[in-house]
Parts: structure tokens; sequence; C-alpha cells
């Protein structure tokens, strides 16, 4: 995602280009894994419930 620094100066800013930051890794995270079709699926398998 080559972030290096933040554009705009001020708490407020900062705050909200993180959380633009974070949104965007989780779509390119999602994004990934649909290509890969791996939706649907565990990395590990569940326990059952008794």
């Amino acid at each position: 995602m080559n972030f290096r620094r933040y554009l705009y100066r001020g708490k407020e800013n900062v705050l909200a280009q993180s959380i633009l930051l974070a949104i965007g890794y989780d779509i390119n995270k999602l994004h990934h894994k649909i290509a890969a079709e791996r939706t649907g699926t565990h990395l590990f398998e569940l326990k059952k419930a008794s």
C-alpha cells in the first residue's frame, strides 16, 4: 500500500486518514480472498459443540 506519511496535519485529519487506510486495507484483503475463492472457509477447522 506504500503508505509513508500523513498528508494532513491535526489529530482529526490523521484519524480520518488512518481510518481510510484501514478500510482500504480490509477491502484489499477481501478482494484477494474472493479472487482466491477462499470465502466461507476458516483458517482452522471449527470444533463441534457437544
